[in-house]
Formats: C-alpha cells, structure tokens, sequence
C-alpha cells in the first residue's frame, strides 16, 4: 500500500505541475507581451491593469504554493502520508532517510510559498515602478481561454481528488500490481490508508474557508463602518 500511495503521489504531482506551470508560464507571457518588460523589479500594481491575468495567475500562485484546496496540496499531502506509513520498512538505511525525506518535503513547500508570495507581490501588487506600466492591457480572449480552462484544471484537481486517484489507480495497478484503497465510504472525504485515522476533505475545507471568511467581513463591516480609512498601495 505506501508503496502504491508513494506512486499515486508522485503521478498525481507530476499531472498537477502540468497545470499549474502552464499556468503560471501563460500568465508571465501574458505579462511580457503586454508590458515588454522581463525584469520583475520594473513592475508592479499590474492587478489594476490586467484584472484577468491577476486573478488567474493567483490560482496557479496558490496551486504550486502547496495551499488547501487546490491541486498542489492534495499531491503533497499524499506524498506526505506515504513518507508518514513508511517507517516499518524492513530496510533499517531506508528508514533512516525517511526523516530526511519528510524534512526536504516540508522544506521545498515553505520555499515554494515564499518565492510565490514574492513573484506575485511583486508583479501584480504595490504600485507600477514604471512610468511605461500605464499602456499595460489586459490579456485577450483567446488568452483568457488558455488561462481560464488551466486555472479551472486547478481547481478540479484539488476538489475533487477521489476521481484523479480511481484514474491514477489504472497506472499504478499495471505498474507495481497494487492500487491506493479509499478506506472512506464517503465520496466527498480522502483517506488513502486503511485502519489509519487520516482523511482530507477538500469540499468541506472550502466550504469552512468560505464561511469564515464572510463571516469575518460581516463582523468588520459591521463594527468598522464609520472608522474604515483609506491610504496608498504600498510598494
């Protein structure tokens, strides 16, 4: 089963990096083409002028940034578990590198979500760097399609995972002659290992997110009303 769990994960990376960096790759280019500038230190507050391109690449941003819901986490969590159920393998050397492993996973997400955070704060946040940033436009239509059809691959990913794993299950079942079990009877929850009391369930974190979220807002707007102040874009 880890070893199957390990394969499923590794599969379900790879096709989740080939949504996420055409993502990301599509939007810079749309960037590049609308402003002609390569250097990121140039731009800047280019969410303003390119609304579509802003929002699109986030979704890629947070995707390959490893964040709950989309894509990116569900193939890291898994990867996770496997490392997590690997420690009783009967090779004592492959059990002293599971740690490591666990520790250069957990190492490769922080890095990732840092240097997105800064490759998006820097392009589409603050205020333009410079004066040439004003004819930026927005992407078009045919653009927006290539962007749009990845993003929402993003999102399909990271909801609705259990249906990527029964097709992945094809692949590793010819492979290694084995296949990741769903240990939940319920079609909304992930819990690859039986007997295990691990479970991820990507629709009832959105749905929590959600209510929080609006429910922060009302409270804000309902007890900041009169005390909201407006002030520049940082930069």
């Amino acid at each position: 089963v880890v070893a199957a769990l390990a394969l499923l994960a590794t599969l379900y990376h790879c096709l989740n990096h080939s949504f996420m960096k055409s993502l990301l790759f599509l939007g810079t280019g749309s960037v590049l083409h609308a402003t002609g500038e390569r250097n990121l230190g140039h731009l800047g507050g280019l969410i303003h002028r390119m609304p579509w391109v802003a929002w699109l690449t986030l979704i890629g941003t947070l995707a390959i940034a490893g964040l709950p819901p989309l894509n990116g986490f569900v193939s890291e969590w898994l990867l996770l578990q496997s490392f997590l159920f690997a420690g009783h393998l009967p090779h004592a050397f492959v059990n002293l590198l599971i740690p490591m492993g666990m520790a250069l996973l957990v190492l490769a997400a922080a890095l990732a979500g840092y240097v997105m955070v800064k490759f998006y704060g820097i392009i589409f946040l603050g205020q333009p760097r410079e004066a040439s940033l004003v004819r930026a436009h927005d992407c078009g239509l045919l653009e927006r399609f290539g962007l749009l059809w990845l993003a929402l691959g993003c999102l399909a990913l990271g909801l609705f995972p259990l249906q990527v794993i029964r097709a992945l299950g094809a692949v590793t079942g010819q492979l290694i002659g084995a296949v990741v079990p769903q240990a939940s009877p319920h079609w909304w929850l992930l819990a690859p290992v039986p007997g295990r009391p691990v479970s991820y369930g990507p629709l009832v974190f959105l749905t929590a997110t959600a209510a929080v979220v609006l429910l922060t807002a009302l409270v804000v707007r309902l007890t900041y009303r009169q005390r909201v102040r407006r002030g520049p874009a940082w930069d």
